[in-house]
């Protein structure tokens, strides 16, 4: 039963759809006829007065009534023939628009060979300087991105080459650099970074201009050892052999040392410390800059642990909260270390030289008699002597001058003189004198001490004048 009802359905779709297409081709078979006539009228009314076609053309139209309308013609947008045809025509046309018939009679498409050129020409962009007067048949946006990318692209270009006029001043001045505040000759090693972020070259000067200032304010009194009650100099020596000790069995970073110890000294410059809390004020100082330094710090169980359960960690915490308040939470420190990369630059980042600048630079903050001095001048001296002891000529030049500071020679006289007396003493620092005879610091501390007394037994002078220059070589 189901079947036989859409069967029937079905059927009569198709008839309706039949009787529907005989309507609309007898429809547009009587257009075509009405269409026919009333040019037929149009040309008779030609011959006619205007007052005698108007009521044809009106009952036309009144007889016309579109019964359903179709999108609009798209032949529209193709170009087409030129029609030459009467004024009276083009009126007509214009009537049987308003009629809106159901299918419009197309008009023929023309090949694109036989299409009328424009009236109009269109500019073509000259490769002359005026060639921006002129406009292209592009869209408006391509040639303004086009300008923008060659405007960046001359921009960057004219960056990085100097004009013809200044070519040969910035080349000279990139060889020899001088000025007229300074009588020594150095170079512009900074200018070869302009490309790595990471060095900062752009802010370098003021950054360790900086730093020079700092360095003195942030400096201990030299006379603290000898105004305390219970603390003398050897105390401190082992001190900071326990503390150079725990640093190295926690495997952190040089800075972290350093810090510690100017923690540890601007401290004991304040307050007056007990003999049996030295150890624990070491231990929160050496807690205090692994959290400034370090990216993962050790936890304070294992600073427990180290002290053989001599403090524990809610002793530490305390001691750490006490020295932060006494020092005002004051730890812009300038490192050591960063004035001895300074330096490393105009040593062309030697390896040997850099590894000896290291020990020599951490005996200026183990022994007590470089209290005082300026991590600069220690740094300045400690490159001195690691040059010297490997045979580098000129052993002081004018770019090692400019990049330590502006420290001469007879600036670091006792300075060098202080480590140089270090070296031939006995042996006070067992921890330190271990750590540096390993080979991973190519046994800086056996080198040293070995050139050291054969360069005492030779009776020769540690700043001779002959090997260093203020020039970038000897002449």
């Amino acid at each position: 039963m189901v079947q036989t009802t859409v069967n029937n359905e079905n059927e009569f779709r198709l008839t309706r759809s039949k009787l529907l297409l005989q309507q609309q081709q007898q429809q547009q078979q009587q257009q075509q006829q009405q269409e026919n006539e009333a040019q037929h009228q149009s040309v008779f009314a030609s011959s006619q007065p205007d007052g005698a076609s108007k009521p044809s053309s009106e009952s036309s139209t009144q007889e016309l009534a579109p019964t359903r309308q179709y999108l609009g013609d798209v032949s529209n947008q193709y170009i087409t023939t030129k029609q030459s045809t009467t004024t009276l025509i083009t009126t007509t046309t214009q009537q049987q628009s308003k009629s809106q018939p159901l299918v419009k009679k197309r008009k023929p498409l023309v090949p694109l060979h036989e299409q009328p050129k424009p009236s109009k020409d269109i500019s073509i962009a000259s490769d002359s300087a005026n060639a921006s007067t002129s406009y292209l048949a592009v869209p408006s946006r391509l040639p303004q991105k086009r300008q923008a990318t060659e405007s960046s692209t001359n921009l960057v270009e004219q960056l990085k080459v100097p004009p013809q006029s200044e070519a040969v001043a910035t080349n000279t001045n990139n060889v020899n650099k001088k000025t007229r505040l300074i009588d020594y000759e150095w170079q512009d090693l900074d200018e070869e970074d302009l490309d790595d972020p990471l060095m900062a070259s752009e802010y370098v000067n003021d950054i360790f201009s900086y730093f020079y200032e700092l360095e003195q304010r942030m400096l201990p009194d030299p006379q603290y050892l000898f105004q305390q009650k219970h603390l003398k100099p050897k105390m401190r020596s082992i001190l900071v052999d326990w503390l150079v000790e725990m640093h190295l069995k926690f495997r952190l970073l040089p800075e972290s040392l350093y810090l510690a110890i100017n923690i540890m000294d601007r401290f004991m410059s304040i307050e007056v410390v007990q003999i049996d809390k030295l150890q624990l004020l070491a231990t929160g100082s050496l807690f205090i800059a692994a959290k400034y330094e370090e990216v993962f710090s050790p936890s304070v169980k294992n600073y427990a642990y180290f002290t053989d359960g001599s403090y524990t960690e809610e002793e530490i915490l305390q001691a750490e909260k006490y020295i932060l308040t006494i020092l005002n939470f004051d730890l812009n420190y300038p490192n050591p270390m960063n004035f001895l990369r300074r330096i490393s630059k105009a040593d062309d980042y030697d390896v040997q030289s850099r590894t000896l600048g290291k020990y020599l630079l951490e005996i200026t903050v183990i022994d007590y008699k470089f209290i005082g001095m300026r991590p600069s001048l220690c740094c300045a001296s400690a490159m001195y002597l690691a040059r010297l002891i490997l045979g580098k000529s000129p052993v002081w030049n004018g770019n090692l001058i400019h990049y330590s500071g502006g420290y001469r020679l007879s600036d670091m006289k006792t300075c060098v003189d202080l480590i140089f007396q270090y070296l031939i003493s006995p042996i006070e620092h067992d921890e330190f004198y271990k750590k540096y005879s390993a080979r991973k610091f190519m046994k800086a501390s056996l080198l040293c001490r070995s050139w050291a007394k054969k360069f005492h037994q030779e009776g020769k002078t540690l700043l001779d004048e002959k090997t260093s220059t203020h020039r970038l070589a000897l002449t």
